[in-house]
């Protein structure tokens, strides 16, 4: 994987087309382009329910967000600079994941097809 230097200008989490929560993360990078990162379904339909109820995934998906990213709620990551981790390369770069720069603590990236796997090999046992 690749990694792209870049800073938050705006996070989010967001009900939108079709009731659907997410969460995006825009940002711009050193090059001058910018991307939003995210996009994934963090609840699924119930059947039962006949409604979008949330899952365990999407709560884990916000906490480790906002652990990676060393703050409290989606609005302190404005203004952070960090790696986004992905595929490809310019304007076919596809963002995986997102990691704290070193000089701000560092740590591990945040692999988002990591904490889907999680959750899809909980349901399998």
């Amino acid at each position: 994987m690749n990694r792209q230097l870049a800073k938050i200008s705006k996070a989010r989490l967001e009900i939108k087309e079709r009731g659907i929560l997410c969460f995006w993360i825009y940002v711009n990078y050193e090059n001058g382009c910018g991307q939003a990162v995210g996009g994934f379904a963090l609840d699924s339909y119930s059947d039962s329910a006949g409604r979008r109820v949330g899952t365990a995934y999407g709560c884990e998906m916000i906490r480790q967000l906002l652990l990676t990213l060393n703050v409290d709620d989606f609005s302190e990551m404005v203004g952070k600079h960090v790696w986004v981790i992905g595929d490809g390369d310019g304007f076919g770069f596809k963002p995986k994941g997102i990691q704290r720069l070193h000089v701000d603590g560092g740590g591990d990236a945040l692999v988002f097809s990591d904490v889907l796997a999680q959750f899809s090999e909980e349901e399998s046992q």
